[in-house]
């Protein structure tokens, strides 16, 4: 009988990952009210500076949010009123929201079912005379397969920007996800890896342009970009989340090792067959576990077994966006039956870097033991 007694296992913990820097957060927060500078001030500018060197790239510009991240990026690649980006329909909504504000139109290509990013296999087939970018998306902190998208997008005169909101420290084949396209975004929503205290977004830049032109957008100075003439408005990064956010890059290192720790314990329970399978992931390619996911066929039951145990989970993209009520904005090319199936079956499991290891022990025995009891029950009905 399950220990109703004991606390929750909760999928986040955001606080315990900040006490190690609550005392320089709250002195520097001191010195930020008294200095009267709170927006793109010095704490912006230092942030944007070490992202930027730790990415590889030129340039990184802060913003108001990961959905205004994607916004300018976009924008800066050309997607303009009549364009369409191709993209992956096992995304957060704010990945379309943005083309959407655009007025152009995304096109949903299907996923692969090992690693639920975008399969590149399936972007040749929708591009289009009208086709201007691909928009990958590093789901979950695991690398999109980027060299073949890179090469059709070469071939096809296309520009590649890459949503990775949830792979900060992600790498592919070795190199920073960041420094693959023509611009990357990042999210500082307090759940990710890399956080903050509220909302905040960045845009890796390899193009010095780039990063000027949004430096404008985001103060409200209005642009001829493309033939096409850009509204400013107001996406400005503060300077208490750059702060905060400063913090919590210096402690990076340490808590992502926690998460791999996490993450280690569970695949050493966890079969091959219902999990991200890193061991075959390309050389020099690093998954950072913003979520750590397992595939089930009775994920509602799987669920409500960890539920019992006191265990929180969750269920992501269920529905995939092309069931969205957006999709009158959207289409989409060929079957998308892999996120379909991802949908109804990926459970995410709690992983955070305070999360204790005896904890995750219990939570991936119970997986694992789950598993194992749907698995003898299939055989014994066939």
């Amino acid at each position: 009988m399950a220990d109703n007694t004991k606390r929750r296992v909760q999928r986040y913990d955001l606080v315990t990952p900040m006490l190690p820097v609550k005392e320089q957060i709250l002195a520097d927060f001191e010195r930020i009210l008294m200095s009267g500078q709170y927006i793109l001030g010095q704490e912006v500018t230092q942030l944007e500076h070490e992202m930027a060197a730790a990415c590889g790239v030129p340039d990184a510009v802060g913003v108001a949010s990961g959905s205004e991240a994607l916004y300018l990026a976009l924008a800066m690649a050309g997607v303009r009123p009549g364009t369409e980006v191709i993209t992956t329909p096992y995304t957060f909504e704010a990945t379309i929201e943005a083309i959407i504000m655009l007025h152009a139109r995304p096109v949903f290509v299907d996923i692969r079912p090992h690693d639920l990013n975008i399969d590149p296999a399936r972007i040749e087939a929708a591009i289009t005379p009208r086709t201007r970018a691909i928009l990958p998306v590093h789901i979950f902190g695991a690398p999109a397969d980027m060299d073949p998208i890179m090469d059709i997008a070469a071939r096809q005169d296309l520009q590649v920007i890459v949503d990775m909101a949830q792979a900060w420290g992600t790498y592919y084949k070795g190199i920073p996800c960041g420094s693959i396209g023509r611009m990357s975004t990042l999210s500082f929503y307090p759940t990710k890896n890399l956080p903050g205290i509220g909302d905040g977004g960045l845009i890796f830049c390899r193009e010095p342009e780039d990063a000027a032109r949004i430096r404008q957008l985001r103060g409200h100075k209005a642009l001829w970009i493309n033939k096409n003439l850009y509204c400013g408005w107001n996406s400005r990064l503060d300077e208490v989340q750059a702060m905060v956010i400063r913090h919590r890059l210096a402690r990076f290192g340490d808590e992502q090792r926690d998460r791999d720790r996490v993450a280690e314990i569970y695949d050493r329970l966890i079969p091959k067959a219902n999990r991200l399978a890193v061991e075959d992931l390309d050389p020099g390619s690093k998954v950072t576990y913003h979520q750590y996911w397992v595939r089930c066929k009775a994920r509602d039951r799987l669920r409500h077994r960890l539920d019992s145990e006191g265990i929180d989970t969750g269920i992501y993209y269920d529905p995939p966006l092309h069931h969205h009520p957006l999709m009158e904005y959207c289409r989409f090319c060929g079957s998308l039956q892999s996120a379909e199936v991802a949908g109804r079956e990926v459970l995410t499991l709690p992983i955070h870097a305070a999360l204790p290891f005896a904890e995750a022990e219990r939570i991936g025995t119970l997986v694992a033991e789950f598993l194992e009891r749907q698995e003898e029950a299939s055989d014994a009905a066939s």
